[in-house]
């Protein structure tokens, strides 16, 4: 039996969800600065189109890259602010919203990697050869008006209540399920298993999307886990991307980037790990 609890102001029937507290983003486009540049061969950067906005980079860490992108485009200044008020920001309408599911979608395992990319972050026909994720936990701390930011590498403690939050260089369907203890999965949010979150590319998101809303897990003993998937609706079959999931750590939370071949969509998927004691 999973052990996530969903509830609003009036509880509603899941025992699966806590819908208490409201943690807003508001969503801001900027310019990017210039990536890293690491190729000695091009002397001259040349504007290019990277996950919707216009930079100036030579050949560069994927990572290094989409680390500079996600601090313009998706949390600006977020690496120098870890704690927020329950009303420090808005969520717009519309930024996410609940869409039907694809159907005949298999279930993604995380197939996930610490080793750093080999390939550079390049463009081919105004097509990026990787796309990624940044995720973090929104943790309601013991004043019941804060959250604190904390990668998911982290994980969180039996019975603390929290958000999750991220952002994506592409627009995808998104669900969340909970692995019981006996192996058992299913889904958790959207609480409607015929539904998806569908967010846009370059768009901070919170979850959950109700009003006042956060996860708790009670404090029943056994391993549990969260599968996140971020899935292109177009990766579906032979089109979905099998290449591993990179990941890395650091004050923004844990970025996940994965190689797209031509002709192939991102799948992006990690678990969170929960000892109950």
């Amino acid at each position: 039996i999973s052990r996530v609890k969903v509830e609003k102001w009036k509880r509603v029937k899941s025992d699966r969800l806590l819908v208490l507290c409201l943690l807003p983003l508001a969503s801001m486009a900027v310019e990017a600065p210039p990536g890293n540049a690491e190729s000695s061969a091009v002397e001259s950067p040349q504007p290019k189109f990277i996950w919707g906005i216009i930079i100036k980079f030579a050949a560069g860490k994927a990572f290094d890259i989409f680390s500079e992108w996600s601090m313009q485009r998706l949390f600006p200044g977020m690496e120098n602010q870890s704690i927020f008020t329950r009303l420090s920001a808005v969520v717009a309408p519309g930024m996410a919203y609940f869409a039907p599911a694809p159907k005949n979608a298999t279930a993604i395992v995380p197939n996930i990697t610490d080793k750093a990319p080999e390939e550079s972050l390049l463009t081919s026909n105004g097509i990026e050869n990787y796309q990624g994720v940044l995720l973090s936990l929104l943790v309601l701390q013991p004043d019941d008006e804060t959250l604190k930011l904390r990668p998911i590498s982290e994980g969180f403690k039996s019975g603390e209540k929290f958000r999750l939050r991220l952002g994506a260089t592409f627009e995808g369907d998104l669900t969340v399920d909970n692995i019981h203890p006996d192996g058992r999965r299913n889904r958790l949010y959207p609480v409607d298993a015929a539904q998806v979150v569908r967010i846009k590319s370059a768009t901070p998101v919170i979850l959950p999307l109700e009003k006042d809303g956060f996860f708790e897990f009670d404090s029943e003993v056994g391993e549990e886990k969260l599968i996140i998937t971020l899935r292109d609706s177009r990766a579906q079959g032979d089109s979905m991307a099998s290449s591993a999931v990179h990941r890395r750590e650091s004050v923004q939370g844990t970025a996940l980037l994965q190689e797209i071949p031509p002709g192939k969509f991102p799948v992006i998927a990690e678990s969170i790990m929960i000892l109950h004691r």
